[in-house]
């Protein structure tokens, strides 16, 4: 049998970076100019002062809504909206604040809206962010009946100081992966293709994304007194491990002790190639820390907050490479990826 794909699945990532690519070019205006260079395109910094900025981003959750209609729970949705766009904005080093939510759907039924927001609201309280407003739309001719979609919106605050542009990153400095919950909310239109309805791990896929907030925001603030300590931050979503690739192009990143793998990937991995997987998926690491110094604190610091991490590599001199040595199904494996 032939070996699934994230394109095969009706995903095309190149076409949707070229098409991003070229919104930026022609919405270039000069007031671009103000901003500051936050790492990685994970949040837009404008500065509202000289040392102060609001960092600004917007995402969804895919087609994980998909799951969510077809198991009738919504209830965890609401959580990955507020995570997908908290844990950007950790990226650029700003300390999230405020939410908004778009709620569209073809027609309003209550029961389903209040667990949809009872799941944002339980998000924001993790993210220790105020959900200060958002629109509700009824468009019957636009969505079938029981399908919705949602947006978020999200804004922090960083001192100029304080943010994350990557260009401080080098060779040498230590990698830390912290363990993700499993697929978390990318790779969806895959993983449904090939753990379908009748798999027995089919509702793990709805197991919300981890938000990263209140462990980061306490190291960001430690950041403060030693820069070293925190060089970047990538958040694994669409695209996988070559999100690191985002924060400093001259610069490459070599992985040697990876997480541990959660059974969902393995079940993934008997139909997706494994560079495939690595190109799609977090697989198992839901963010990536850069550090100059003190590893161990960063460790310490996020294993008090429940959240499992490890050094997994180093900063390696391959520029805009990501190199892999990793053991999946018992398989050793040495995969390299380019952005």
């Amino acid at each position: 049998m032939s070996k699934r794909t994230y394109s095969e699945a009706g995903v095309d990532v190149a076409k949707a970076d070229s098409f991003v690519d070229r919104l930026k070019h022609l919405s270039l205006r000069n007031g671009h100019k103000k901003l500051w260079p936050g790492a990685g395109g994970y949040a837009s910094v404008v500065p509202v002062s000289e040392e102060l900025a609001v960092a600004l981003t917007t995402d969804g959750v895919g087609t994980k809504l998909l799951l969510a209609c077809e198991q009738n729970n919504l209830a965890t949705i609401g959580i990955d909206l507020v995570a997908m766009c908290a844990n950007d904005l950790l990226c650029v080093g700003a300390i999230p604040h405020s939410f908004l939510d778009y709620y569209a759907t073809g027609k309003l039924i209550e029961a389903d809206a209040n667990a949809l927001i009872a799941g944002i609201i339980e998000g924001c309280d993790q993210a220790d962010m105020l959900l200060i407003g958002g629109e509700t739309a009824e468009m019957p001719d636009l969505y079938q009946r029981g399908h919705f979609d949602v947006a978020g919106f999200a804004m922090g605050m960083v001192a100029k100081n304080q943010l994350l542009s990557g260009s401080e990153i080098s060779v040498g400095d230590i990698v830390i992966g912290v363990a993700s919950s499993g697929i978390h909310s990318n790779g969806l239109s895959l993983a449904r293709k090939v753990i379908d309805e009748n798999h027995p791990l089919r509702k793990e896929l709805l197991t919300p994304t981890v938000i990263y907030v209140k462990p980061m925001v306490e190291l960001l603030k430690m950041r403060q007194s030693n820069p070293q300590l925190i060089k970047g931050i990538a958040h694994i979503t669409g695209g996988g491990w070559r999100n690191v690739l985002r924060l400093n192009k001259n610069v490459g990143f070599a992985f040697d002790t990876p997480l541990p793998i959660p059974s969902i990937f393995d079940a993934i991995r008997e139909q997706v190639e494994l560079d495939e997987m690595y190109r799609t998926f977090n697989m198992g690491m839901g963010l990536v820390i850069i550090s100059g110094e003190k590893p161990d604190l960063i460790i310490k610091t996020l294993e008090k907050a429940g959240m499992h991490s490890q050094v997994v590599g180093r900063v390696s001199e391959k520029s805009d490479t990501v190199s892999i040595s990793t053991g999946l199904s018992g398989a050793l494996a040495t995969i390299s990826l380019t952005a």
